[in-house]
């Protein structure tokens, strides 16, 4: 019969001893493992990783001129004056930068810096700039008042001349009306004064708290009985054109490695249009053989090219030429003159056509009104839609002719006039 010994009083199975050395060796590997970790993040975070950016900058204003003082931690960034002028490129060691600005006003500057990571940071600081230079004195000059005919009967016509410069407002005081004209410069109109009387006129210019002005006068006389007058009003409608230079800056990031086209589309303007783009002058050698379109619906531009460089990220300055067009419906105007006895032609000039239009679309009225004895006068033709050359009769009495009856008229376009003709 055999037996088996026991083992000695005291000592662990091998299985044990096993499994003890297992997890022992366990936690030494972790110990050193998460000190590696620990160690490894806090080079990094000392060593490695950089501070955060810090767009700080001061601001200091003279005159039209902005001067930004450099206190901003990053790499790489622009600034933003806020006046619409391209973004300028972001330099560390430049320790002020200047902006000069074309008008007084309150603006925000912001700058936006990154460190490599790409971490970003931005700040804004208002600036109220009041401008050294003095601002251009409002003027009125030029003001002419000219008779249209040989005579001042009425109904009478004038065309009326003159120019306004640096004014917020532009107003035609015609003595029995007022009209406002918010655009500066050389201007011309046609009036009719229906009634005898004497009219002052009056070119003014203000800007709210300035007002300068020209005056001139005209006498208008009442009408022979039984003369016969021609009145053309003249109503024009289209589009006018709004025409804007855009500056934009246009930043592109560095492409995925491996890639060297990039890409980039600019919206136009809400509103515009855009009719040609080209870029301005490239700072950076990231980029080369750079295009830029116009898309076929002109809604928008895209910008490509090539990026060779080590930058993480570019500015390209672009400039896109906007245009908008608004509905317009300008007040009708009128020009009249009276048929004489040395003559049955008169010449009617046409209103000049609206500045900056398109589609320009023009409607012609004309009327023959015969003078009465208590001063009033009857319509005795009308032309409501009147398309040259025109032909046609009126039932009148014209004293001139001595005759009864209908009577042929007849109107054409010759050049920028119209010419009507009474009677045989």
């Amino acid at each position: 019969m055999s037996t088996t010994a026991p083992s000695p009083a005291g000592t662990p199975a091998a299985p044990a001893k096993k499994s003890l050395w297992k997890t022992g060796l366990g936690m030494i590997l972790g110990l050193f493992s998460g000190a590696a970790a620990m160690y490894a993040t806090a080079v990094f975070n000392t060593v490695v990783k950089p501070n955060p950016p810090v767009a700080n900058f001061a601001v200091t204003a003279d005159g039209l001129n902005a001067t930004c003082q450099n206190h901003a931690l990053g790499t790489t960034g622009w600034w933003d004056y806020g006046d619409g002028s391209p973004l300028e490129p972001f330099a560390p060691e430049q320790t002020a930068v200047t902006h000069a600005y074309a008008k007084s006003g309150n603006y925000s500057i912001k700058l936006t810096v990154r460190n490599f990571l790409m971490d970003e940071n931005d700040r804004s600081v208002p600036v109220e700039l009041k401008g050294s230079s003095q601002i251009e004195p409002i003027s009125v000059s030029g003001l002419q008042v000219e008779a249209i005919g040989s005579k001042s009967d009425a109904p009478a016509a004038f065309r009326i001349r003159g120019e306004a410069k640096n004014a917020e407002k532009v107003i035609l005081d015609l003595g029995d009306r007022v009209e406002v004209n918010t655009e500066n410069g050389p201007f011309e109109r046609l009036v009719v004064f229906e009634k005898p009387g004497h009219y002052p006129i009056q070119l003014i210019g203000h800007t709210g708290k300035v007002a300068v002005k020209q005056s001139a006068f005209v006498t208008v006389t009442a009408p022979a009985t039984g003369s016969v007058s021609v009145v053309l009003k003249v109503t024009d409608s289209g589009s006018r054109v709004e025409k804007q230079s855009t500056p934009k800056t246009v930043p592109i990031a560095a492409p995925p490695k491996g890639t060297k086209t990039v890409e980039r589309v600019i919206p136009a303007t809400p509103g515009y249009t855009i009719n040609q783009a080209s870029v301005g002058k490239v700072t950076t050698t990231a980029l080369k053989n750079l295009k830029l379109e116009v898309a076929a619906d002109k809604k928008s531009a895209k910008l490509s090219g090539e990026w060779g460089g080590a930058e993480a990220e570019a500015l390209v300055p672009v400039m896109l030429q906007e245009e908008r067009g608004t509905s317009i419906i300008l007040s009708p105007e009128t020009v009249s003159a009276a048929f004489t006895s040395t003559g049955l032609t008169v010449t009617l000039p046409l209103p000049p056509q609206p500045r900056n239009a398109a589609g320009l679309q023009r409607k012609m009225y004309l009327e023959f009104r015969e003078a009465s004895a208590d001063g009033t006068s009857r319509v005795v033709l009308i032309v409501p839609d009147l398309k040259p050359p025109y032909s046609g009769t009126v039932n009148t009495v014209l004293p001139v002719r001595g005759s009864f009856g209908p009577q042929p008229v007849s109107a054409q376009l010759a050049g920028e006039s119209l010419v009507v003709k009474w009677g045989r």
